[in-house]
């Protein structure tokens, strides 16, 4: 089934990749692009919008109603009631990112996607300059938690990993090798910027994603040599100098930031077994944890972990749902990766897995659920998939 839009294809194509471009230069910006294009989807015909609903919107949708409940049925309803508001941009944006990916050609989808690399890169730059300047003790941007830049760029990480060197649209060199170094160095300055946040998970969950890239022959060895030789140099003349809180850590290797206490925490409320179904409700930490004068950074709001972070808020329900989000998604990227599909979007399916792979990896000792830049970049990396997958059975059948 063809969808078909009220509005002009450049519309749309133009505010998403405004969207995809300004994910951690401006949470302004991100949610104005973001929301405009929510109302044009939301303006669209219903009979487009079924068209485009499939298996994706369903579990985001089921998602969704669960954590509505949570919030009717919250210990704490001021507190949830926000969750209205301050998580709406992520199912909207989903469901618009999947009704319009699924209009857009190929070639629009591979500009977005090398696009959002470049701003990435662009964010890790930024990142690194202002840790430099010391007007940073962690590496991050200049609209988000360090936290938040660091998962950010672990996406990035993976994704360019995945695409190739020849990147078609972009052919501002003419040699081979030179693209295939401005691929290593972006990937260095990313490490670099990961590095230099001092998120010790995400360095770890980095090397991980190098060695997945060399068994699925997605980089050899010699690139990994070249960007582990660049990503030292940088990280190391920026700790040179700005070195505070890298000296701290190195002197302080067993401090936990805390997550021993947040797990005995967990640990405690999970034995009490209260409210299972549907948990405490929303953005509820504060309410609930038990230690909160044993923890050293009084202003932690989180669980950081997202599976522990889902449970406490929407219960088993809650999370039976999410798992299912992620199970679906890995189950289509499995599926197109085995199929022959177009390069492209192969190139594509495989980033989306290294990425998605990435921000999971990172959401154990994180999370980004209620983060309103990692929610929409969630929503967006289900919606790429969900995207790819239409475009996959319409040409099978």
């Amino acid at each position: 089934m063809q969808i078909s839009s009220r509005f002009n294809q450049n519309l749309y194509f133009y505010l998403i990749i405004a969207s995809a471009c300004s994910f951690l230069f401006s949470l302004f910006l991100l949610q104005l692009f973001a929301g405009a294009l929510s109302i044009l989807w939301i303006i669209e015909k219903f009979s487009e919008k079924k068209k485009a609903f499939g298996i994706f919107g369903k579990i985001i949708l089921i998602f969704l109603i669960v954590r509505i409940f949570s919030i009717i049925f919250s210990d704490f309803p001021s507190e949830s009631n926000q969750a209205y508001y301050k998580d709406a941009l992520f199912y909207l944006g989903f469901f618009s990112f999947d009704f319009y990916l699924k209009i857009l050609d190929k070639k629009k989808i591979n500009i977005i996607v090398n696009l959002f690399i470049i701003a990435s890169v662009a964010v890790a730059v930024s990142g690194l300059v202002l840790f430099n300047l010391h007007l940073v003790d962690r590496a991050t941007s200049f609209s988000s938690g360090y936290a938040t830049f660091s998962s950010y760029l672990v996406v990035a990480f993976g994704i360019l990993i995945c695409l190739p060197a020849d990147m078609k649209g972009f052919n501002l060199f003419s040699s081979v090798y030179m693209k295939n170094f401005l691929k290593i160095l972006g990937l260095s300055l990313i490490f670099a910027g990961i590095i230099t946040s001092l998120g010790r998970t995400n360095v770890a969950v980095v090397v991980v994603l190098l060695i997945a890239g060399l068994i699925f022959k997605k980089i050899n060895i010699k690139e990994i040599i070249l960007i582990a030789i660049l990503t030292f140099v940088f990280s190391w003349l920026s700790f040179l100098n700005n070195s505070p809180e890298f000296g701290r850590r190195v002197n302080q290797p067993a401090d936990l930031s805390d997550r021993n206490i947040l797990l005995k925490g967990a640990e405690d409320l999970f034995i009490e077994f209260q409210n299972p179904l549907l948990g405490y409700g929303p953005r509820t930490f504060k309410n609930i944890f038990p230690y909160t004068n044993m923890l050293a950074d009084k202003g932690i709001g989180t669980w950081h972990n997202i599976f522990i972070q889902v449970y406490f808020e929407s219960g088993f329900m809650g999370l039976i749902s999410f798992l299912i989000i992620i199970i679906v998604v890995y189950y289509y990227l499995i599926k197109l990766i085995k199929k022959k599909i177009d390069k492209i979007y192969e190139n594509i399916v495989w980033g989306v897995f290294f990425g998605l792979s990435g921000l999971i990896l990172s959401a154990i000792t994180a999370g980004f659920i209620d983060s309103p830049v990692l929610s929409i970049l969630f929503a967006f990396l289900i919606a790429l998939v969900s995207g790819t997958n239409y475009v996959y059975e319409t040409m099978k059948n």
